[in-house]
């Protein structure tokens, strides 16, 4: 009985926290944070990933961890991942307008990425914001770039947008792949970052995959920076873009406004 009241119990819980996020949405509870990209040779300021937050009513501000799996597991990652995409767009476009010239990285659920309707609502994001495509980053788990869903990977390719595999480990699968993947990012686990120093085979790894993105014409992006030993050891592995605490925590918009007036000569935007 025990075990039947606790499974009863868990089952109102997740049903209350569906009902939750419904109302979030409706209520525009959720925002967006975005994380400075750095380049790690010349301090540029070279993109920006979106990083969804929940302002909750009573709880004060979720990150992604406290509510994202309910929303994956409850399909409502498809409404909120529009929100998303097209508030991110919006941004990038108003960067844009500003001057700006850098990306802006959404991170995209498997769940999105195999709906039928998803080349569509990428290409609606982009033509109702005007947000050059060459500009949007699209993210992907490593392991939603496979199976049918992969042949989403070309359209997506022909509406101009860039697309990348987030929390890449050396070693995880066999480099080759991204030799037959239209892939222009690569991110590096922050796992790995963290722990570079401690793996012999570490900068190894990380030597044969920067070696195969320069044959490939692929970015390297190390996420979770936190510190400048971490940055010499990618830099001397010739790693190009980093993002973590060294360079900044997650920002909302107006802040990281703030913070661009600090890389202008960066940028790209006119003096």
């Amino acid at each position: 009985m025990a075990n039947e009241s606790e499974s009863s119990r868990g089952s109102g819980e997740r049903g209350n926290l569906t009902e939750e996020l419904e109302k979030a949405l409706e209520n525009q509870e959720f925002f967006l944070v975005y994380l400075p990209e750095i380049d790690l040779r010349s301090n540029a300021f070279v993109g920006v990933e979106a990083l969804i937050r929940w302002r909750h009513p009573r709880r004060g501000v979720l990150g992604p961890d406290d509510f994202v799996p309910e929303l994956e597991s409850s399909g409502l990652i498809l409404a909120v991942g529009r929100w998303a995409l097209f508030t991110a767009c919006a941004q990038g476009a108003e960067w844009h307008d500003k001057g700006y010239r850098f990306t802006v990285s959404v991170n995209i659920s498997a769940l999105q990425f195999a709906w039928s309707g998803f080349i569509g609502e990428v290409d609606e994001a982009l033509s109702s914001s005007r947000f050059p495509s060459g500009l949007l980053v699209l993210e992907f788990a490593q392991g939603t770039l496979a199976g049918e869903s992969a042949d989403h990977l070309d359209d997506l390719m022909a509406l101009g947008v860039r697309l990348a595999v987030d929390d890449f480990e050396p070693g995880q699968s066999l480099l080759s792949d991204l030799e037959n993947l239209p892939i222009a990012v690569v991110k590096l686990d922050r796992h790995f970052v963290s722990a570079l120093s401690k793996r012999p085979q570490g900068a190894e790894l990380v030597h044969a995959l920067v070696e195969l993105a320069k044959k490939s014409k692929v970015q390297i992006v190390a996420s979770g920076i936190e510190d400048a030993d971490q940055r010499q050891r990618l830099q001397l592995e010739d790693v190009g873009v980093g993002q973590g605490f060294l360079f900044s925590k997650p920002h909302e918009a107006a802040e990281i406004d703030r913070y661009l007036e600090d890389f202008s000569i960066f940028s790209g935007k006119p003096l």
